[in-house]
């Protein structure tokens, strides 16, 4: 028997605290061919109309484009080894020469394409990452050479474009400067505005490679089902009136909750699904007679759930009962009288089998008008709860820091539910296509692309003279109020260091950078000795750290402060000429830094987190992979 309610009302389930613990960290993409595809988010086009002088400012003191298309090729080639780097490198540096002709741009990009066509089939993630970086740079810039060429550009609008291509496909994956950015979105803006052949052409691959989502997770069933699982045992006392006879007796009622993940290209889809049995035993009195009956009663209501990146909504529930009965036993007051009471026996027996439909039916109908209405308003309350846990938690922090995501695409199989965001600051770019990562068959997998992590750093508001306290304490901040929990990134036994300030600048203080296992730390500022009252100009450093599991634990890699190590961290003054004096002081601050924060050779970090569920319950998870590439760190936990 079908039942089903008459109103219908949504919200969130405990699936809200996966995708907080996600968004909270700053969503996986289906890489399998029976996967939803994943659509590219909308175009976020916006008019400029600041001082272009604002960013020229900012940019002044940039090496020239051959200087920064010479360093991408350098770290790409390195990435590929010897042999074939030296076969990218020229290539590159032809692709982005704006003096060279449309034909050798072209000849080089099919040169690119070919050159990296070796590494199909590589199972070497840095290969990988190497073909994937050079194909992203081959298209983008295909596309604006195409899009001149037919558009018969002049001279002013080729250097619009070719700066634009230079900036998103060069500047931005480098150094992740919004100053870049920025100017690479005006450029795009003037283009869509004045140039529509050459827009046609690069939009495209604008949108797929550097302003695609750039945060991914997947759910797998299992996982999903751990979420909202839950196992009941209720016991109860039989009293009432039932086809004339009164009914005494007990019962036993055992539910399970879990989840049915079903396939949906628009939005991320489930079966929210309660099974349960109920088992009674119960004498029915109606003179002469009294029935002694057995039930064993299935029932299941599926509530199906959609999850659109932001809140869930559902739809009516539907209840299905099978009712059985099975008589145990039958006596009459007539039972010791000979041949009589085998009669009544007899017929009493008859009147039951004759009932027996009947008394199922209403068996099914009790069972309905009191498992229905109660799943109902639990579920409701407890999407409800969830809600606003999510709003008042995670969601109302992110705007507030105006780190919140505007683009959502959600998806789901019939085993994994994926959904994907896009978060980036005013005029920033995004992500590109994410690298291959299979989801995972009982945990949670995520990809967080490094414009999302650099979004996060700029709401931070680190700029100008701070000292290491100020920063620690911001990021603190930050991370408390989006985990609603105490956050500390300092041994409280360590003595404060209050005799060196940071001097960054007003943008791109701090920016991070994914490569393969590592992620580098890049600072753009001076220092502020205050002991000595002296002032290191502001250098852009970079600072690698490396992430990595080794023997189920994942391990922190500080960089080498050792006469060799410190030598490769290499201070490129931002403001003004540098010189051996400068670069010596800014080098032995940074090694002074980094002594301080990195007392060992190996840092290991717990691989365990706890996700809060949407009734205040947590949940214990374990990374079980953690990898870096290509802009990307992605993990799987279980």
């Amino acid at each position: 028997m079908n039942f089903s309610p008459k109103n219908n009302r949504s919200g969130s389930l405990a699936l809200a605290a996966a995708v907080s613990l996600f968004w909270s960290t700053q969503s996986l993409a289906f890489q399998d061919a029976a996967s939803p595809t994943l659509t590219v988010p909308t175009d976020p086009s916006e008019a400029y109309e600041k001082d272009p002088k604002s960013d020229e400012d900012l940019l002044k003191f940039d090496p020239p484009v051959e200087s920064r298309v010479a360093v991408d090729a350098g770290r790409i080639a390195d990435a590929a080894g010897t042999e074939l780097g030296a076969k990218l490198t020229p290539l590159l540096a032809t692709l982005f020469n704006a003096e060279k002709s449309d034909a050798d741009r072209l000849k080089a990009a099919e040169g690119l394409k070919e050159a990296v066509r070796e590494l199909d089939g590589d199972e070497d993630r840095a290969k990988q990452s190497v073909s994937r970086q050079v194909l992203r740079r081959v298209r983008m810039a295909e596309a604006a050479i195409s899009g001149l060429r037919d558009s018969n550009a002049d001279k002013d609008v080729r250097k619009l474009v070719n700066d634009f291509v230079v900036r998103a496909a060069i500047d931005s994956e480098n150094g992740n400067r919004l100053a870049h950015m920025e100017l690479a979105r005006r450029h795009f803006e003037k283009i869509r505005r004045n140039h529509p052949v050459v827009y046609g052409r690069i939009q495209p691959v604008l949108m797929e490679e550097y302003l695609n989502y750039n945060l991914h997770f997947v759910v797998s069933e299992p996982i999903l089902t751990r979420m909202v699982s839950d196992f009941r045992t209720e016991t109860g006392n039989v009293a009432e009136c039932i086809l004339g006879a009164w009914v005494t007796g007990c019962q036993v009622t055992d539910t399970m909750i879990r989840a049915d993940i079903k396939p949906s290209l628009t939005t991320g889809a489930f079966d929210l699904i309660v099974e349960g049995r109920t088992m009674s035993n119960t004498k029915g009195h109606k003179s002469p007679a009294v029935v002694y009956t057995r039930g064993n009663h299935y029932f299941s209501i599926v509530k199906p759930t959609y999850f659109d990146g932001q809140k869930l909504t559902s739809d009516e529930p539907v209840m299905d009962v099978r009712a059985h009965n099975q008589t145990v036993g039958v006596s009459t007051k007539y039972d010791r009288i000979p041949i009589i009471g085998g009669i009544a026996n007899s017929i009493a027996q008859d009147e039951v089998a004759k009932k027996k439909q009947q008394s199922e039916a209403i068996a099914a109908r009790k069972i309905a008008d009191g498992a229905l209405p109660r799943f109902q308003q639990e579920v409701l309350q407890k999407f409800d709860e969830a809600n606003a846990n999510m709003e008042s938690n995670l969601l109302s922090n992110l705007r507030k820091r105006n780190i919140a995501p505007g683009d959502y695409s959600a998806r789901s199989s019939e085993t994994h539910l994926a959904v994907s965001s896009r978060t980036l600051g005013t005029g920033a770019l995004s992500g590109a296509t994410p690298p291959s990562l299979e989801p995972p068959r009982r945990g949670i997998a995520v990809q967080m692309h490094q414009s999302a992590m650099n979004a996060a750093i700029d709401s931070l508001g680190i700029s100008g003279q701070m000292t290491v306290q100020q920063v620690l304490d911001r990021i603190e901040v930050a991370l408390e109020e989006l985990t609603q929990k105490d956050v500390s990134l300092r041994d409280s036994d360590a003595a404060k260091d209050d005799k060196t300030e940071f001097d960054f600048e007003e943008k791109d203080g701090i920016r991070v950078r994914f490569e393969e296992n590592r992620v580098i730390f890049i600072l753009r500022t001076g220092f502020y000795q205050k002991d000595k009252d002296r002032r290191i100009p502001r250098h852009s450093f970079e600072i690698p750290i490396g992430l990595e599991f080794q023997d189920g634990e994942l391990v922190l890699i500080p960089p080498k402060t050792d006469t060799k190590g410190i030598l490769s961290i290499k201070p490129q003054a931002i403001e003004e000429k540098s010189s051996l004096r400068t670069i010596v002081q800014a080098r032995a601050i940074a090694k002074e830094l980094l002594d301080k924060m990195f007392k060992e050779e190996k840092i290991k970090i717990d691989p365990t987190v706890e996700v809060k569920m949407g009734d205040g319950q947590k949940m214990k998870m374990k990374a079980t992979t953690v990898e870096m590439s290509d802009g990307w760190v992605q993990g799987i936990l279980e």
